[in-house]
């Protein structure tokens, strides 16, 4: 490129028009990145709730038991667990509710599970035979109850020759994850006391948290693992939670990709506008020689110059503005909306460099092609015009 195209690039860069858009282009990226951040974040962090508090990443046999200190579970397994789970009817003096139970043991809550659950305990010994029970603070609301309270729960038999049996618990810890779908329905008790309200079999599991490098892949995992042992994945007793996560991810990623796609598109309209403004300009280079390559060349890199500039610059907006979300989440959790109930509001920020990469293309190759097909037209302005206009 000439030295007389670089010179007019530069002169056009200072139009009002161009700063106008190079300012738009920011404006949509920005909170295009803090949307991914924020959906891919939250996605995330309900999923790990999920994991490590409803089901693991692997649920195995509980006849594998004795086999879990062999070399193949302790190369890819963190933790197992014994678990007891089944249903129950939960009432208090006033609301009734349904509720998983889960009898575990005390190493159930290693430091991973305390990573993402916070719990309150009752510190005085009782010398009541009523047995303790651990229910989430968006039960303890939903029931009006709390630590030291009784409470009455109606088992739902495993075993299909039982009747429904009554039995009397006393609130002994109050925890939280975050997530209130997940902690309404969610309790803990112990998992000797379980086994006494849940005897089948079908109760029963071991319960896997898989080692960090391993977890995007459990089908890996799972090869790996003795065969028969492992009965599901996480997903498989979620499917709808699974999903929904899956589908959701992909529309919100479409629907960014569209916004970025219109976005490009006005460049594209900025582009012709300037070529409208600087007719006479380009009529009088050409006839000073210039040719249509270099007029292209030099709106070409007017128009993209600003479109790569308003990108990186609302990628750094939204980056920074997207890893400094919690102080908002933290005021709309305490606001204690009933539909924000449906949303993990606290959770560790993760950047999805890759759909913001896939974005990012998808916006500059639509505005390549636009700005391409739109400088085409300058093909139809010579000199002549500038007798025409006279």
């Amino acid at each position: 490129m000439n030295s007389f195209s670089l010179f007019w690039t530069a002169k056009r860069l200072k139009k009002r028009r161009l700063v106008s858009c190079l300012i738009l282009i920011a404006l949509v990226m920005a909170p295009l990145v803090c949307a991914l951040i924020f959906s891919e974040s939250m996605m995330l962090g309900i999923t790990n709730k999920y994991i490590h508090l409803s089901d693991g990443h692997l649920q195995l046999r509980s006849s594998y038991m004795e086999e879990t200190k062999n070399p193949a579970y302790e190369n890819y397994i963190y933790s197992i667990d014994e678990t007891v789970s089944g249903y129950a009817l939960m009432y208090s003096s006033t609301e009734t509710a349904s509720v998983l139970v889960k009898g575990v043991d005390s190493s159930y809550f290693n430091q991973k599970r305390l990573g993402e659950i916070t719990i309150s305990k009752n510190e005085e010994n009782s010398s009541s035979n009523v047995k303790g029970i651990a229910i989430s603070e968006a039960l303890s609301k939903k029931l009006g109850v709390a630590i030291g309270d009784r409470v009455a729960m109606m088992i739902v038999p495993d075993d299909a020759s039982k009747v429904l049996r009554p039995v009397l618990l006393r609130i002994d810890a109050i925890f939280s994850s975050g997530y209130d779908q997940l902690d309404q329905i969610l309790t803990f008790i112990d998992i000797e006391y379980a086994r006494t309200l849940y005897s089948n079999d079908s109760s029963s599991s071991l319960e896997a948290l898989v080692k960090e490098e391993y977890q995007n892949d459990l089908d890996r995992v799972i090869e790996a693992l003795p065969e028969g042992s492992v009965l599901s994945k996480w997903s498989d007793h979620n499917i709808s939670v699974y999903e929904n996560f899956v589908t959701s991810k992909q529309v919100i990623f479409i629907i960014l990709v569209l916004v970025a796609t219109v976005a490009a598109f006005y460049t594209a309209s900025v582009a012709q506008q300037m070529i409208s403004d600087d007719m006479s300009e380009i009529a009088i280079a050409k006839l000073l020689g210039c040719s249509d390559s270099n007029v292209r060349k030099s709106a070409f890199l007017s128009v993209y110059a600003v479109t790569c500039i308003g990108l990186v610059t609302g990628l750094v907006l939204g980056i920074i503005i997207g890893k400094n979300l919690g102080p908002l989440l933290s005021a709309l959790s305490s606001m204690g909306l009933e539909s924000l109930s449906f949303y993990l509001l606290e959770f560790e920020i993760t950047i999805p460099f890759a759909s913001i990469l896939a974005i990012s293309v998808s916006l500059l190759a639509v505005s390549f092609i636009s700005i391409v097909l739109t400088l085409r037209k300058t093909h139809s302005i010579t000199p002549m015009r500038l007798f025409t206009s006279l």
